[in-house]
């Protein structure tokens, strides 16, 4: 197998990626990318690993503030205290005006009445709040934050990883 895996597979141990796990464990899961595996595929070791699904057309629907709630949890031992709250909420045929939560008291705009018009909703509904609680996890000076897979359909998933993780995979 190409040397680049198995550097991939040292680098991401070495990163933290697997730190929940047994040693064992851990090793098992080097193995298996050393030997060509896509890193993030969800074995059951990656339970413990940070990540969590983002449902576009659950996020779309007016479910922000349901759905991202399981991320305060996580985020909290990184300093950042997420609290969240509908501020707008259209009816589900109600298109013509903007829905809106706040994260942390900060607004956001989940999508526009243009969104939905043009069939981006569901990817900005997803997108746009963990944009946020990104940009709180950069000013509490926090090292991970979130990307997605996937973003706007019902298996999205967003990592909390540090960057340096999803930098050694690209």
């Amino acid at each position: 197998m190409d040397d680049r895996w198995s550097e991939l597979a040292r680098t991401l141990r070495a990163l933290g990626m697997r730190q929940r796990l047994t040693e064992d464990r851990a090793a098992e899961a080097e193995t298996r990318v050393a030997s060509g595996e896509y890193p993030f595929r969800l074995h059951n070791e990656l339970k413990d690993v940070d990540w969590f699904g983002v449902d576009g057309e659950d996020l779309a629907e007016g479910g922000v503030v349901r759905e991202l709630a399981v991320l305060a949890p996580a985020v909290r031992p990184h300093g950042v205290d997420l609290r969240l709250e509908d501020v707008s909420l259209p009816m589900a045929d109600d298109t013509d005006r903007e829905y809106v939560v706040a994260i942390s008291e900060r607004p956001c705009v989940v999508w526009r009445p243009e969104d939905v018009r043009t069939d981006r909703h569901r990817e900005l509904a997803t997108i746009r709040p963990l944009a946020i609680i990104n940009d709180l996890l950069a000013e509490a000076g926090a090292v991970p934050r979130l990307f997605t897979l996937y973003a706007g359909v019902n298996e999205g998933i967003a990592w909390l990883l540090d960057p340096q993780i999803v930098a050694a995979v690209a």
